[in-house]
């Protein structure tokens, strides 16, 4: 009995060459960002605007399309809601940037005192202390958010920015190394 197997990398679509190429490019984007950490933060709002622009005006022409339905009103107010907000975001990328650090500030600030909490009730079984230490340091940085607002936080969401580009980078760089090598050794 024979079975004709294919590369992993033919199933996929996944060219490991040009994977490999676009995970180098990702790494080296990211590591100019980690550089350029504002005009990462910068670069992202607009690139979240630009999305938030596009979302806005295909919401509203399927609102518009289907206007006969029930929900027609609800969907105009959610398609004019993400237009205006990409406007907002495009327009003044930078005030997009400062309010998205206070975001991520308040989303560590609450994560903390949560972790807190869990802590506590575990306390006194084992591993309650690194709950308790993470709650700490998650608010610890909320702080450091606050205190660093605005520019703080724009350095802030540059890192993230360029960690995320990196992580990605390197995600695509070990799927082209994975599927060159199953090539080789079909």
């Amino acid at each position: 009995m024979t079975t004709a197997t294919q590369p992993p990398s033919s199933h996929t679509g996944l060219s490991p060459g040009w994977s490999l190429a676009l995970g180098i490019l990702l790494v080296v984007a990211g590591v100019v960002a980690l550089i350029h950490p504002v005009m990462a933060a910068l670069a992202a709002a607009i690139y979240v605007g630009w999305f938030a622009l596009i979302a806005g005006v295909i919401a509203i022409v399927v609102a518009i399309r289907t206007r006969s339905e029930p929900q027609f009103g609800w969907r105009l107010a959610v398609g004019l809601l993400y237009l205006g907000l990409g406007v907002l975001l495009v327009s003044n990328p930078v005030a997009a940037a400062a309010s998205l650090a206070l975001l991520v500030g308040a989303f560590m600030a609450a994560s903390g005192v949560v972790e807190i909490m869990l802590a506590m009730r575990m306390n006194p079984r084992s591993g309650w202390g690194w709950l308790l230490a993470n709650g700490i340091v998650s608010i610890i940085f909320a702080i450091m958010v606050v205190i660093g607002w605005p520019m703080g936080s724009l350095v802030l969401i540059g890192y993230l920015v360029g960690f995320q580009i990196i992580t990605c980078g390197i995600a695509r760089i070990g799927l082209a190394l994975a599927a060159r090598k199953a090539a080789t050794s079909a």
